[in-house]
């Protein structure tokens, strides 16, 4: 019998704050992807106007699916974490958080950071054992 067990770690911090998260109700989830698929056919035609506050706005809600509501009144910190002027959330953090919880809800591994690459050029080595005359 293939069983579904609950993670065990449901935990992230952010900014000095700690939240749970959970899995997102279907049609919840469902209703942001659908908004996506409308967005990208209306810029397609041009209609759409992306900005940095909105793009921030976005993640911002997106991410608030996800806290447990339950786990220390999550989503009212969430609320009054992202309007803190001192010791904000950095901006790039909010996609990076996002990008993360659809991972680990998704079953995909989260992604890690790559490792250091050089400057491309790959040594190599003669794979010929035969002598040479």
């Amino acid at each position: 019998m293939k069983r579904f067990p609950a993670e065990e770690d449901r935990e992230f911090e952010i900014a000095g704050e700690v939240f749970k998260w959970v899995y997102p109700y279907w049609e919840d989830i469902a209703d942001v992807f659908d908004r996506d698929t409308v967005a990208d056919e209306t810029q397609t035609n041009g209609d759409v106007s992306i900005t940095v506050r909105s793009t921030i706005a976005d993640f911002i809600e997106r991410i608030e699916l996800f806290i447990d509501p339950d786990f220390n009144d999550g989503q009212t910190r969430w609320k009054a974490l992202t309007k803190r002027k001192k010791n904000p959330i950095p901006h790039s953090q909010y996609a990076s958080l996002y990008q993360w919880l659809l991972e680990v809800t998704s079953g995909a591994y989260p992604t890690e950071p790559s490792l250091p690459s050089g400057d491309g050029q790959a040594v190599t080595a003669a794979t010929s054992t035969e002598k040479s005359s």
